[in-house]
């Protein structure tokens, strides 16, 4: 499936062109994630486009698409693309973790249990943190604002990749995309978000 461009409509403007490598993983302007499967650019149109595969985490999933050249903000480096895949991996296990808790609820009465010294306290994951952060300055943050309140106040800290506030705000990005008016965060201004006043 080709995604076009009308004559009228022209893709996003980026700063640079990317420049695409095949192998490489690059990042649209939506904040997801995919693979370069052929390095070849073509035309379609007036608008130029190259093989991509769209991923989850940094592996390959579904069929090879073609995506619109202008889409594209950044190739990742490898320290960008392990953050990436590290925060995925702790999202996922977030809502595991959270699954499995309800399932528990319902199978079994809830019993109180006591806290030993030695019990440490569930991680947080980054967007979880995120929204703790935002509901506790109650006013729009910037991702970067956001993971120095995330680190200071303990909830959450980068697994030691260079740019956490860039993967952070991709991630943000991408639950308000995906889950739409259900998502826990609203773009209120560039670079800014708020807690979704809907929710």
């Amino acid at each position: 499936m080709a995604k076009k461009a009308s004559a009228k409509t022209k893709p996003a403007t980026i700063q640079q062109p990317v420049t695409f490598k095949k192998g490489g993983f690059y990042q649209d302007l939506g904040g997801d994630l995919w693979f370069c499967t052929n390095a070849k650019q073509k035309k379609v149109g007036d608008d130029n486009v190259v093989m991509m595969q769209r991923t989850e985490d940094g592996q390959p999933v579904g069929e090879a698409t073609e995506e619109l050249v202008g889409s594209f903000n950044k190739q990742l480096s490898a320290a960008e693309l392990k953050e990436y895949r590290a925060v995925c991996q702790r999202e996922r296990d977030a809502q595991a973790e959270t699954g499995s808790k309800a399932a528990q609820t319902t199978a079994k009465p809830k019993t109180k249990k006591v806290k030993t010294a030695t019990e440490q306290p569930k991680k947080m994951s980054a967007l979880d943190a995120a929204a703790k952060v935002i509901g506790e300055s109650a006013e729009a943050m910037a991702t970067k604002e956001m993971i120095d309140a995330m680190s200071a106040k303990g909830h959450w800290t980068s697994p030691g990749g260079q740019t956490p506030h860039a993967t952070l705000y991709a991630w943000i990005l991408r639950e308000i995309n995906v889950k739409g008016a259900d998502a826990r965060f609203a773009k209120t201004d560039r670079g800014r978000f708020g807690l979704n006043a809907a929710k």
